[in-house]
């Protein structure tokens, strides 16, 4: 029977997209973190107050970054299942000007007049993907989005980003670690974090993985010398001597 084709590509494609959400947490998450435990561990210095603004930005990160990601891809599904009603509602109502549009867009990549009229002819005897083709060559989008799981990708993200946040918090559970050391370490641990989360995406998107590492650690320094620069002058403008350093 006529079916809409799946290929092995198609789904390594598909799992190496998913991939978004956990590669998108963990750096998110590192680097959200390290900023805010860069700026209190300049600013204040204690370890309580470092950890307890680091597991709060962990815990709000996390439930931040799943819930946006399941409401964007919940509105996403919805817009989807609309335009695929809509794109259906017009086939019923208006049959021949859907079938002329779509022999319109076969002649546009290239087929003669008799051959899209025959291409076409042949998908309306298959309904299902008389329709995947519709919204594929209208749209430009796949209807299988609609069908897609909401809560793997926004347990991917939270899961995500709560581990990514936990890299820049680790010194700061060690007892008795001076402020500056503690920040430094942070940094380190950030950045190779970074570093590792940006080979691996390099890895499965086909770029240089060393220079997509850099690329990522590189935009980590930065947020860690603004928070820095923010840890260290902003208490001084109520008067406050930065603790840290």
């Amino acid at each position: 029977m006529p079916r809409i084709p799946d290929t092995p590509q198609r789904r390594e494609l598909e799992q190496q997209r998913r991939v978004r959400e956990i590669v998108f947490g963990v750096q998110d998450g590192i680097l959200t973190t390290m900023g805010i435990v860069t700026f209190f561990g300049v600013a204040a210095g204690g370890r309580a107050t470092v950890l307890a603004a680091g597991i709060v930005a962990l815990i709000a990160g996390a439930l931040s970054m799943a819930v946006g990601e399941y409401q964007g891809g919940k509105s996403e599904r919805e817009v989807v299942r609309a335009s695929i009603e809509m794109e259906k509602r017009e086939m019923a109502e208006n049959p021949k000007d859907e079938f002329a549009e779509l022999v319109a867009y076969c002649k546009l990549k290239g087929f003669s007049a008799d051959e899209a009229h025959t291409i076409v002819s042949r998908l309306a005897k298959n309904p299902e993907i008389y329709l995947y083709e519709m919204m594929r060559d209208e749209f430009g989008i796949d209807p299988r989005v609609a069908e897609s799981s909401a809560v793997w990708p926004a347990l991917a993200m939270g899961l995500s980003y709560a581990a990514g946040s936990l890299v820049p918090i680790a010194p700061y559970v060690l007892p008795g670690i001076a402020p500056a050391t503690a920040v430094i370490s942070s940094l380190a641990l950030a950045l190779a974090g970074l570093f590792g989360i940006g080979i691996y995406a390099g890895s499965i998107s086909a770029r240089n993985r060393w220079l997509r590492g850099l690329e990522i650690a590189f935009f980590g320094s930065i947020v860690f010398a603004v928070s820095f620069m923010a840890g260290h002058f902003i208490p001084l403008l109520f008067h406050q001597k930065p603790a840290g350093f």
